[in-house]
């Protein structure tokens, strides 16, 4: 796996704080750090190795999650990755290998990073899965409305609103139930009323919605 440190760093510097600057709650935007952020990337992408793959049917027919789940298999995949890679952060942590100074900027630049990529929209994949997550933590508690339309983190109900998603999408995947994905993306995978007023906000004020990578070396080499 390959992980380009400074793109990140660039998405994180020119989307990721001006995002957590208009949506954020203004006394939670000290903890929207860049180690955080990057360091779920990297659980993101760890993660999509764990978890059921292949599996076995009720009636004993082996399959897979991909075949099963069909058209809700990739944005399922993604949420899979962002809410278990939140997870799996948490408990790294516990074990201490991860400084406990994460514990909470973990959870506020996560919440910067579902605007960010609900952005994308919800025929992406990761825009889906995220509003899926956004929308399960907002009506769990662990997301809350705050001041001039910004978003909060309310810290003694993330732990079980995370866990309680990372088992419900486990779960489905495992069993190969197409019709409780389905039914879970479109109850949560949809642009809510507090994501639809971050977006709106976001468009006024014109933070770019991505980057665009330059290669100079790859480029000198392909001339």
């Amino acid at each position: 796996m390959v992980m380009l440190k400074n793109v990140s760093e660039a998405k994180f510097e020119r989307i990721l704080q001006p995002i957590a600057e208009h949506c954020v709650a203004k006394e939670l935007q000290e903890f929207v750090d860049f180690e955080s952020y990057f360091t779920h990337t990297i659980c993101h992408e760890c993660v999509h190795g764990i978890g059921p793959h292949s599996i076995t049917l009720p009636n004993g027919q082996k399959s897979t999650v991909r075949l099963e789940l069909q058209e809700y298999h990739s944005a399922m995949e993604e949420a899979k990755a962002d809410i278990v890679g939140l997870w799996a952060l948490r408990f790294l942590i516990s074990k201490g290998l991860l400084s406990e100074s994460l514990l909470k900027s973990m959870y506020v630049s996560f919440l910067a990073g579902c605007f960010r990529s609900v952005r994308f929209g919800l025929e992406e994949a990761h825009g889906k899965g995220q509003a899926l997550i956004f929308n399960w933590l907002y009506e769990k508690g662990a997301f809350f409305p705050h001041s001039q339309e910004t978003i909060s983190v309310d810290f003694s109900k993330t732990e079980s609103a995370v866990e309680s998603l990372s088992r419900e999408i486990l779960t489905t995947q495992a069993k190969g139930d197409k019709a409780a994905a389905g039914s879970l993306l479109q109850k949560y995978g949809v642009i809510s009323e507090p994501l639809k007023l971050a977006l709106q906000k976001l468009e006024k004020v014109q933070v770019p919605v991505d980057i665009a990578p330059n290669f100079p070396v790859a480029k000198k080499i392909l001339q």
